[in-house]
């Protein structure tokens, strides 16, 4: 990456509808919105909820208390981050483009770790990306649809996610 491009990275091409990411080229940077529909679900550690991504913050107990043990609401807290992910298509209607990410970490055995390390006193907070939740992705375009007539796939394009966020 050029320097001119870390000081001013391009901008992504905004899609108002989905099937407009037929007029774009391969590897272009593009964002769209649309509803999550899960290919398969990972799930919340804490309350089993499923999801298609789940970012994971967990404050182990107080190792530092105040200054010089005087007050334990100044208490440092150290916070540890994790996020897991699955693939996804977001859909539009009758159209769907899927969605790769990088799958993170196993935050099922990364939170039994920390139980098994700090116990009860461990506080734990999630943020999910739930199956039907609206989505926008910001992610450059991998692929379109096959032209071969035997092979017809269920989504428009493969885009390779570098965000992605709820939609409130």
């Amino acid at each position: 990456m050029s320097l001119w491009q870390h000081l001013w990275p391009p901008r992504p091409r905004r899609l108002e509808r989905l099937s407009d990411i037929l007029g774009t080229g391969r590897d272009e940077l593009v964002t769209f919105s649309g509803s999550v529909e899960p290919l398969e679900a990972i799930h919340d550690p804490v309350s089993g909820e499923a999801a298609v991504a789940i970012d994971y913050r967990a404050f182990p107990p107080h190792s530092v208390v105040g200054v010089a043990g005087a007050l334990s609401v100044i208490s440092r807290t150290l916070q540890v981050a994790r996020q897991q992910a699955v693939d996804f298509l977001v859909a539009e209607g009758p159209h769907r483009v899927l969605v790769c990410v990088d799958r993170g970490t196993d935050l099922d055995n990364f939170h039994r770790e920390l139980l098994t390390r700090h116990g009860v006193g461990l506080r734990t907070e999630r943020s999910l990306v739930a199956p039907g939740a609206r989505v926008c992705v910001i992610g450059r375009r991998l692929a379109a649809r096959p032209t071969s007539p035997l092979r017809d796939e269920p989504y428009l394009a493969v885009v390779r996610a570098q965000r992605f966020w709820p939609l409130a």
